[in-house]
């Protein structure tokens, strides 16, 4: 594929100063660049709040998305890849097309389907060209998406980074932790960690983001998880097909054994030599003890987990299938999922 120019509308979250330089906004543009596009990252969000002297997004939301007209322009890009993009205006996206009517507009999706209600989601996919999504998406029919606009939906893995997910905890000879888990004590989650408090209290537990006191970002974030014998993926949800939020990938890329809910159809995408699933709370209690007590085992899945992470859901492999998907009828190679 010849070199594109493409705009990348998202996050980035740059007020932030690096917190959450690892999330997927990031992954995608690196990606991009090392197949060999230029990518002009567009920081929708930071650009309304800089908009207007009071810092609020909304009141500057018709600022950016003039701004993002005006950098497409400028740039005479061949592709706007869209990120969660909630300020973007229809009206806008319909604007650059008549403008620039060469233009591709792609948009991918990592959160939970629950969450695209906050979009007008039907209008979205009549105006873009391809949407990717963290989740099959057969999921989206529950939500009214068929016919020609489900044609427009692809899979698309969380992704790994070479240039931060650096670390390897299966090599590691002391661990700060035996058993963690990171996320937020919501009602979704509330049961289980109440079961990790009660059951795994003398194992070396460690709990982060179920208080603000708790909240882990930055390095010190994958540091902790590369730092952890076995880690704990468990999405809000964790019943959708193919679904996990990105810790999946966090966790998996730091070489850190890997414990997971039985998520429908995700052995298409992680054997049960990669990561350990579980089906109850009983089933978890046993399998981890098991592999507490077990270290060769348990180093050699999370090796396995690892280099699955490394090689098949990197993001210059998972973008490139991205671009495949909007540019070329016909994939160039075989991708796993």
């Amino acid at each position: 594929m010849n070199p594109l120019k493409i705009v990348h509308c998202a996050n980035f979250n740059e007020h932030k100063l690096g917190a959450t330089y690892y999330a997927t906004d990031r992954k995608v543009s690196n990606g991009l660049i090392r197949n060999g596009h230029f990518v002009q990252d567009f920081s929708y969000r930071n650009i309304a709040r800089n908009s207007n002297v009071f810092q609020n997004k909304k009141i500057g939301a018709k600022k950016s998305n003039e701004a993002l007209i005006k950098c497409i322009e400028n740039i005479e890009a061949d592709l706007l890849m869209l990120g969660h993009s909630e300020l973007i205006y229809d009206e806008t996206l319909i604007e650059i097309k008549r403008k620039f009517p060469n233009i591709k507009i792609g948009m991918w999706w990592v959160d939970w389907t629950h969450n695209l209600k906050n979009l007008n989601f039907l209008k979205r996919l009549e105006i873009i060209d391809h949407f990717f999504m963290t989740t099959d998406p057969i999921e989206l029919e529950k939500i009214g998406v068929q016919g020609e606009y489900l044609k427009k939906c692809s899979y698309f893995p969380n992704m790994s980074d070479p240039s931060f997910d650096i670390y390897k905890a299966f090599e590691n000879k002391n661990y700060k932790h035996n058993l963690l888990f990171m996320g937020r004590y919501d009602k979704e989650r509330e049961a289980f960690i109440n079961f990790l408090k009660k059951h795994f209290s003398d194992s070396n537990l460690g709990l982060y983001g179920i208080s603000k006191n708790t909240f882990l970002q930055g390095n010190k974030y994958l540091r902790t998880v590369s730092s952890s014998k076995i880690s704990i993926n468990y999405s809000r949800d964790n019943t959708m097909e193919l679904y996990s939020s990105g810790r999946i990938i966090q966790l998996s890329a730091a070489g850190t054994m890997v414990m997971s809910p039985e998520i429908p159809g995700f052995k298409k995408l992680f054997s049960e030599d990669e990561i350990i699933y579980f089906k109850n709370n009983n089933d978890f209690k046993e399998k981890c003890d098991y592999f507490l007590n077990n270290d060769k085992e348990r180093k050699q899945i999370a090796k396995n987990g690892w280099l699955k992470a490394h090689n098949s859901f990197n993001n210059q492999r998972v973008t490139n299938y991205m671009l495949e998907s909007i540019f070329r009828p016909q994939f160039s190679k075989g991708f796993k999922w």
